[in-house]
This record gives C-alpha cells, sequence and structure tokens, in this order.
C-alpha cells in the first residue's frame, strides 16, 4: 500500500487478488489455495462463493477437500439465496395485505444486481427498510407472520413497544421456523439523521430496491465504514457497483459524501477499495483522492480500517459488537455538527432502550445459533 504507507496482510493481498478475478481483474500469479487461505475466505471474510469462482478457472492449485468446502459454501449461499427470495415474496404479501410500502436494502435483491451469479455474495440476513411511520406497523406483522424480535426483544407489555420503538432505529427479527433466517427491520438507514437518509427513504416502494447509482454507492461506503470495513465481504461489493457507475454517477457519491460531511471516511474507503482491488472502476474521482491521501483525518481513518480488517476475529474490539466502537464510527462518518449533536442524544436513549427491552425479555433474547462455515449467526451486530 505505497501510497499511503500502510502494510496490509500479504493473506489478506492475496485473497482480495483471487476473488477479484472473477469480477473482472487481471489474472493473479498461480496461487496454491491452501487451508489458511480457504479458512480466511469462508469463516473471516465470507468470500467463498468468490473464491470458489475462482478456483474453478483451474489455474490455481486446490486439494480435493478445501474444494468440496469452497464449493459447499457456494451451494449454501445459492440455497440460502433461495430461500431468501421466498421469505420476501411471503413478506410482500404480508405489506401489502397492511399498506405498508417497504425497500429491500444488500442481500439477495442487491447481489442480482451486482454479481453475474448472485450466488457469489454470501448474506448473511434480510435488510428491509419502512418509513418510520410504518415501523410498529411493520413489526407487528412480521410478529403475525411467524417472526420474532430477538435485538432488542419486545417487551411482554406492549404498550412499551411504542417508547422503545421511537429511541431505536432498526430491530432484528428471528424466523421461529429456521433460526438461520434474520430480518432487520429499519426505520432509518443511519443513527445520525440526515438529508441523504430522508432523499434514499423517499425512494420506498413495495419490494423496491435501490438503483444502481450515486445513492447505492453511498450507502455501501458509510454501512461499510460505520462496520470499520471489518469483512472483505462489503469492500466487494463496491467492484461491481463502481464498474456500473458512470462518471457523473461517480462524482454524485462525492457530492452525497459532501453534503453528509462523510469526506474523509469516504476519502479513507475508496483508498483501500483501491489498495486491494486497484482495477476498480474509479475514474472522475482519482484526482481528489490524491489531494485527499495526505489528510491526517483520512489517514487515521485509514488506519482504522486496516486495523479492523485485520483482526483475526471480526467480532473481537469491532463495531459489529461493541457499542463504543459503533458509536465511534458514527462520530467519524458523520462530521457536520448536527448530525453528531443528534448522535450524542439519540445513541445513548436507544443502548438504553435495547437494554431495557432485553432484561424486560430474555426468553426471545436467547434464539440463536452459533456460526459455522456456511450460515452466520443472525444476532452479531450490536448497534446503539
Amino acid at each position: 500500500m505505497a501510497e499511503t504507507g500502510i502494510a496490509l496482510p500479504p493473506s489478506l493481498i492475496r485473497l482480495s487478488r483471487l476473488v477479484g478475478e472473477p469480477l473482472g481483474g487481471p489474472p493473479t500469479p498461480v496461487t496454491i489455495l491452501g487451508e489458511a487461505l480457504v479458512t480466511l475466505a469462508l469463516r473471516r471474510h465470507q468470500v467463498g462463493p468468490l473464491l470458489y469462482a475462482a478456483a474453478l478457472s483451474g489455474r490455481h492449485p486446490v486439494m480435493p477437500d478445501l474444494l468440496q468446502k469452497l464449493t459447499q459454501s457456494y451451494r449454501a449461499s445459492a440455497a440460502r439465496r433461495e430461500t431468501s427470495l421466498a421469505r420476501l415474496a411471503q413478506i410482500a404479501a404480508q405489506f401489502a395485505a397492511h399498506g405498508i410500502d417497504w425497500m429491500a436494502l444488500k442481500g439477495a435483491t442487491q447481489a442480482a444486481r451486482l454479481y453475474a451469479d448472485p450466488a457469489w455474495r454470501f448474506s448473511a440476513d434480510i435488510d428491509l427498510l419502512v418509513a418510520p411511520r410504518d415501523f410498529r406497523r411493520a413489526l407487528d406483522v412480521l410478529h403475525g407472520a411467524g417472526f420474532v424480535a430477538s435485538d432488542p426483544p419486545m417487551p411482554p407489555v406492549r404498550a412499551l413497544w411504542g417508547p422503545l420503538l421511537r429511541a431505536v432505529r432498526d430491530v432484528t427479527l428471528i424466523a421461529r421456523d429456521d433460526p438461520t433466517c434474520a430480518i432487520d427491520l429499519h426505520s432509518r438507514l443511519f443513527v445520525a439523521k440526515g438529508d441523504f437518509d430522508a432523499a434514499l427513504r423517499g425512494s420506498v416502494a413495495p419490494g423496491k430496491a435501490p438503483a444502481i447509482g450515486p445513492e447505492l454507492g453511498f450507502y455501501l461506503i458509510a454501512h461499510g465504514a460505520l462496520s470499520g470495513w471489518v469483512r472483505l465481504k462489503w469492500l466487494v461489493d463496491l467492484v461491481p457497483l463502481f464498474a456500473r457507475l458512470s462518471g457523473a454517477d461517480r462524482l454524485a457519491v462525492l457530492e452525497h459524501a459532501r453534503r453528509a460531511r462523510a469526506e474523509n471516511s469516504v476519502a479513507a474507503s475508496l483508498l483501500l477499495l483501491r489498495a486491494l482491488f486497484p482495477f476498480v472502476a474509479l475514474d472522475g474521482l482519482t484526482t481528489w483522492l490524491e489531494d485527499m491521501t495526505s489528510k491526517s483525518a483520512v489517514q487515521s481513518r485509514l488506519r482504522r480500517y486496516v486495523r479492523m480488517l485485520s483482526l483475526d476475529d471480526d467480532q473481537r474490539g469491532s463495531p459489529l459488537s461493541d457499542a463504543l466502537v459503533n458509536l465511534e464510527s458514527n462520530w467519524l462518518l458523520f462530521e457536520a455538527p448536527s448530525a453528531r449533536a443528534h448522535l450524542l442524544i439519540s445513541a445513548p436513549a436507544s443502548s438504553a432502550m435495547r437494554r431495557f427491552g432485553r432484561a424486560l425479555n430474555r426468553t426471545d433474547r436467547a434464539l440463536r445459533l452459533p456460526p459455522d462455515l456456511h450460515a452466520v449467526s443472525p444476532i452479531q451486530r450490536r448497534t446503539p
């Protein structure tokens, strides 16, 4: 990573180059797909299906048992996609019956828009966005459809649901008939309020997914930055996305970043993306990126992302499992004083209400499965 002076683990560089091949990247030198590299792809970064696609080229030696694991990861991803689409069809019918508009974020719908083979993108849960006015009704509908709120659990006294839902922006629900199936129901995208959240939410319509455009580009960058880019999977999404954006769209991503006062985090994210995937299409942004590289705020964020991405365990000390680290990530992303003021008010209240829900209803909180090679526990993150 010569342009920044920050070193990434060689194993991560090898993995990124390999999974970049199916996405249009240049052929990498012949690389042995050993157990450590396969495990890194499967367990740590959730890019096993893409590494499987690279293995199919036949250029990279791999032992039969490891190829079998990669094959299983691809098949599990394809099966999970079919299950998610079937769940979405059921939810669509339920929401339509109650007049609830909704949007599918990330997951199976996004994979179909970005990847030549949607099964290349492993999805752990289903993200749905509804208008704040429909948040409570959508939760009721999902409860009736066999899902149970788990993060936070809903208090047994339904009169307490209102205060809790006003304090949090999302609720994770688990299917009672399949605890590996999780839904993240969002009333807004970010803890800190801003014009961008309202702009994307304004396009919510039954079953609609965000179009391939600058709004989706900024959202995926902001989502990844809030996670500290702790998984390669989220960074990989930007490769096919930027390949589909026009020069004007890429500049519009930058304009969204400026309006949200998130230029430093967006610049650091794109520098990390370019370091791991040098072929990524960033035309139109290169001059701006060069100007931003020397900024101390950009460098500090970039070091943070490299540290998170290099963790042996993506749950240890990351924003996925630590509320204080998550709060810090939000603070670093949104630098506008109004956004930070809202964050200081809303984040503590949200965390307090989540703890309140867990204290009142421990039974539903216990609904979980441990992660394994091909299935990821739906209850992983702890957001304010």
